[in-house]
């Protein structure tokens, strides 16, 4: 396997989460300034997109445009998980959860609040077709580098 595809994937990836990140700031709440979010978006997705959606590039077609909505929905989830301990973090530090049972509750209050307001037709529309984007672009890549490899 090509391993350029691996950084591509984790970069095309991590501009497309920032993207996505700055879109989805005005569906958290309208006056919402959630500081680098976009920032810990990218880099989480980048980690994700050189992890497993380079690594599984070059199959059949439906296999890359498959991969690269699962991608983007792992990137989400990732993100979610990530920024949900951070904000237990800050709340924890802030005294809010008296108890250990308290601030585990608070993560999953958390996770079930950010995931809530993404379920917006429009943001799921983007996030489907950015990730049949993502699988479309790095398969004509990966088949044009591996086609340039072979010819050598």
């Amino acid at each position: 396997m090509f391993t350029l595809i691996r950084p591509l994937a984790g970069i095309l990836l991590a501009v497309f989460a920032g993207y996505c990140a700055t879109v989805y700031e005005p569906l958290y709440r309208p006056d919402a300034n959630l500081g680098n979010f976009p920032i810990w978006a990218a880099a989480i997705s980048f980690v994700v997109g050189w992890v497993f959606l380079g690594g599984r590039m070059g199959r059949a077609l439906w296999f890359s445009l498959y991969i690269g909505v699962q991608s983007v929905g792992l990137a989400a989830l990732t993100i979610g998980a990530v920024m949900g301990v951070r904000e237990v973090f800050i709340l924890g530090y802030r005294r809010r959860y008296p108890e250990v049972m308290d601030a585990i509750n608070g993560y999953f209050d958390i996770l079930a609040d950010w995931f809530g307001k993404a379920l917006d037709r429009d943001f799921l529309i983007l996030l489907g077709t950015g990730g049949l984007v993502l699988g479309l672009i790095l398969h004509g890549m990966m088949s044009a580098l591996e086609r340039r490899r072979n010819d050598r």
